[in-house]
Formats: structure tokens, C-alpha cells, sequence
């Protein structure tokens, strides 16, 4: 069994990538689906629903999303960075995925090791040559507040259905930002917020 808490190098890419269950898309009626197919013509493309620390997507925009293994669908990007910067010793950031059928969700934290130091006028400093990690954290509940409600989600693998509901909730909600909070493995819980750009997204994608 693999521990949840894995260190990886910055340059290494995590794919996250998790199948859509039929069952998830058979929530949504077939005009639904044909009416949201039609309108990501115009989108941008992004050609993997991988999540990873360092990606290079649109963020907050709707994209249409074109995966090797999962097929096309719209989608928004959301990332969140807690902490006085992206690259301070034990940030934290919040990547996710929305999608008509799910969200995905990746936390990372920051950390660095200093390999060697040197001396000047007596003061020990650290050489520029450290190794920065990336550690990743597995995600098992998802709360989200839209206005008044909150709802709680059951994940695997940082992965967690889209009911109708919830889904009618993230297409109306007000177009500020909102409150989520993550439970991880461990009992340990992280407040985040969702910008408002990828609220706006969301009519586009529910």
C-alpha cells in the first residue's frame, strides 16, 4: 500500500487521472450533453485532465478538454496558493479540476532541503543549490458553500462526483468567491477559497 504522503521532485509530472463512470454522466439528459459539446467548439484546448503542481493551463476559463484516455469535455482549472508566495517553504496549493460529472482536487506543499553552506565573516549561509520537493496530499471529503448550503463529498483518490444538484448550485452561484475546505488523510483540514473567475466558468460548464 503506498503511503499518502509522497515526495516528488518538482519536475516530475502527477497525471491524477481518473476514468468518468457512466453512471456519473447518466445524471445529465442527452440535450444537456449535445448543448455543451456544441458550445466548447470555441474553447481552448487542453490535451490532459492531469493534475500536477508545476502545469501550464488557462486557468479560471472554460476549456474543452481533449484526454487520451477519458475523451473531450468541457472543464475549468482552479488553483489556490496559501502562503506569502507559489515558492515559499511549506506553501500550500490547491489545484482542481470542475467538470459536469466531477472535480478533481491536488494539494501540495512546498518544502526544500539546503545541500551545502558556506562562510562569510563568520555567518553560515546556504548554498543557492538546494533541492526543492513537492509533496502531495491525498484529499477524502470535499465541503463547498455555495451561498446559504454546503455540501459534502466523498472522494477517492481526490476525486469526487457531481450531483445534479450540486451541479444546478455551481451554475447559480453567486459570481464571487467561494469557500471550500478539504479534509486530508490524517484528519488534517485546509480552507480554501474558489475565485471568482472559475465561479463565473462554471455556467459554462453546469
Amino acid at each position: 500500500m503506498m503511503n499518502s504522503l509522497q515526495t516528488i521532485p518538482v519536475l516530475i509530472f502527477a497525471t491524477g487521472l481518473t476514468v468518468h463512470s457512466p453512471h456519473l454522466r447518466a445524471a445529465f439528459s442527452v440535450p444537456e450533453i449535445v448543448s455543451i459539446a456544441q458550445a466548447s467548439n470555441n474553447l481552448p484546448v487542453v490535451k490532459s485532465a492531469g493534475l500536477s503542481p508545476d502545469m501550464d493551463v488557462p486557468w479560471s476559463k472554460p476549456v474543452k478538454i481533449i484526454d487520451p484516455f477519458e475523451g473531450e469535455f468541457v472543464g475549468v482549472f482552479d488553483r489556490n496558493t496559501l502562503g506569502s508566495s507559489l515558492y515559499h517553504e511549506g506553501s500550500k496549493q490547491i489545484i482542481s479540476l470542475w467538470t459536469r460529472s466531477s472535480i478533481r482536487v491536488l494539494v501540495t506543499i512546498n518544502s526544500a532541503r539546503a545541500e551545502s553552506f558556506f562562510y562569510t565573516a563568520g555567518v553560515v549561509y546556504p548554498r543557492p543549490d538546494y533541492l526543492k520537493f513537492v509533496t502531495t496530499r491525498k484529499v477524502t471529503k470535499l465541503l463547498i458553500k455555495v451561498g446559504q448550503q454546503v455540501f459534502k463529498l466523498d472522494g477517492s483518490d481526490g476525486t469526487f462526483a457531481v450531483s445534479k444538484e450540486l451541479a444546478t448550485a455551481l451554475k447559480n452561484a453567486p459570481d464571487k468567491n467561494l469557500d471550500i475546505r478539504l479534509l486530508l488523510e490524517g484528519g488534517q483540514t485546509v480552507d480554501s477559497k474558489i475565485g471568482k473567475g472559475t465561479v463565473k466558468a462554471w455556467q459554462s460548464v453546469y
